[in-house]
């Protein structure tokens, strides 16, 4: 009997430790990205003529932090703010479940156009915080805007779930 109990307990280590593992697993972008700070970018800072030429070389993975807010805006930005003249919004859906990727939209707003120029963009949920995977701006004078919403970031896939469980 003590050794039936003990190969219980060892099976419930093992599958408990599974899933941690599991739930500590997260797409590569969520620890291999580039930060950025950037207050200027900031839907409540003045427009200027900054263009997001970061992007010249190629898509980069990026997190927003700090001053610059934590996502890209979901509704559309009025032009001359951000630091630029032409301001970008995501006008996709965020993925809601950690682990997941989406592509979406992003789009450019100007003169009272709020999509004037659009290009495609990745977005992954970390967890606790978004990357973007994002690329040049279809012109010059466009920059990604960036906000600090109210909202949550992460709903935890079943899957990643732990429970108590007492084994007598």
């Amino acid at each position: 009997m003590i050794l039936i109990n003990l190969f219980l307990l060892l099976l419930c280590e093992l599958f408990l430790s599974i899933d941690l593992i599991s739930a500590q697993t997260l797409p590569s972008q969520c620890s291999t990205y580039t930060t950025n700070n950037d207050g200027s970018r900031n839907v409540n800072a003045v427009g200027s003529d900054g263009c997001d030429t970061m992007f010249m070389s190629g898509s980069t993975w990026i997190r927003f932090i700090g001053a610059s807010g934590t996502q890209l805006p979901t509704s559309p930005t009025s032009p001359k703010q951000c630091g630029t003249q032409v301001t970008g919004w995501y006008a996709g859906a965020m993925p809601a479940v950690s682990e997941t990727i989406t592509n979406g939209r992003v789009c450019f707003s100007f003169d009272g156009d709020t999509c004037k120029w659009s290009n495609t963009i990745g977005v992954t949920n970390c967890g606790s915080f978004y990357v973007y995977q994002l690329t040049m701006p279809p012109v010059c004078s466009a920059r990604y805007c960036t906000d600090t919403p109210n909202i949550p970031t992460t709903i935890f896939p079943p899957s990643n779930i732990l429970k108590e469980e007492s084994f007598s």
